[in-house]
């Protein structure tokens, strides 16, 4: 069974033999595979698309080695939610990974500094405006789950930050009315659309978990260790949901064979092996990550997944 294929048992409700993975977002081409993208930003084109058309093929080159030697089960497209994107990825490599499409506008979710203090205001003295704003987001964002649809997507990731290090971005009492009846409405549009929905958020999110599964949607990544998330604890609430994540991206700053070790084994164990899970990061591959720390990780998911097949062989044989 390949990556892809156990990530779409996953996505059908099953739990396959051991879990694959991916990541949300690759930034280190170069030091990964030393294939450098300053020139594909450096050319001069004849137009936007022809620029566009050479963003999109180095990503695809790229694809192509995360698919071979890292064993990526989705590809996202370069440029997340354009149709053109996602059908150019489909047709380079749908066969071997599926293509997720991603929505990140649909509901209100961590402003900016610069927008905390009108946000604060509106929420406490103009409710109403922000009830119109976050109907007006929501149905935005159906119309586009239904673009990114006719464009071959097998699965929907919705990237909303919910949390801060210590707390979500608004009280529960806020979140209820604020966030919750969008978020349900357009995970059932996706559901409409046949397709599954995950979350993504970083943050700590314990205080508004409940709200948030009780959406519909199908999985949760991030599951952020910086924002306090234990992943054994959420496992043992939601036993059914699809996790994603908790390898702390802080451990991969550093080349730390032990601790990153350490932490796959936490996340495969509780996550985990014959449970509902997709191996990632808390976030994603990000710029100055050694690529090391990620060959690390890489090679502790294989040492379990390899474990984990003998350990089933050995039974069948018994």
């Amino acid at each position: 069974m390949s990556n892809k294929d156990r990530l779409q048992l996953l996505l059908d409700g099953g739990t396959p033999d051991v879990p694959p993975q991916w990541e949300l977002v690759f930034q280190i081409p170069q030091a990964m595979f030393g294939m450098d993208p300053a020139p594909i930003h450096s050319a001069a084109y004849a137009s936007e698309a022809a620029r566009d058309e050479a963003f999109c093929n180095f990503h695809l080159d790229v694809a192509e080695r995360l698919i071979e030697e890292c064993d990526w089960a989705a590809i996202p497209p370069h440029n997340a939610g354009s149709p053109q994107s996602i059908i150019a990825t489909r047709k380079r490599v749908g066969e071997h990974a599926l293509v997720p499409g991603y929505e990140g506008g649909g509901v209100f979710w961590m402003p900016s500094g610069t927008d905390m203090l009108g946000f604060a205001v509106h929420l406490f003295e103009q409710p109403d405006d922000l009830r119109a704003e976050a109907r007006r987001k929501c149905d935005a964002a159906k119309e586009q789950l239904k673009r990114e649809a006719d464009a071959g997507v097998d699965f929907f990731v919705l990237t909303y930050d919910f949390g801060y290090n210590d707390a979500p971005f608004v009280a529960p009492k806020h979140f209820e009315w604020l966030v919750v009846p969008y978020l349900t409405e357009i995970v059932q549009m996706a559901h409409d659309l046949g397709k599954k929905a995950i979350l993504h958020s970083d943050g700590c999110l314990t205080r508004i978990i409940d709200q948030i599964y009780s959406t519909g949607l199908d999985g949760y990544q991030s599951v952020d260790p910086q924002g306090g998330m234990d992943i054994a604890q959420v496992r043992a609430r939601y036993p059914e949901w699809l996790l994603m994540g908790n390898v702390p991206c802080n451990l991969l700053q550093d080349v730390d064979d032990s601790a990153i070790r350490s932490a796959v084994r936490q996340c495969m164990t509780h996550g985990g092996i014959g449970k509902r899970y997709i191996l990632s990061t808390s976030n994603c591959i990000f710029h100055g990550m050694p690529p090391e720390s990620y060959r690390i990780m890489l090679d502790e998911y294989r040492a379990m997944c390899a474990e984990a097949a003998c350990i089933t062989d050995q039974a069948g044989r018994g």
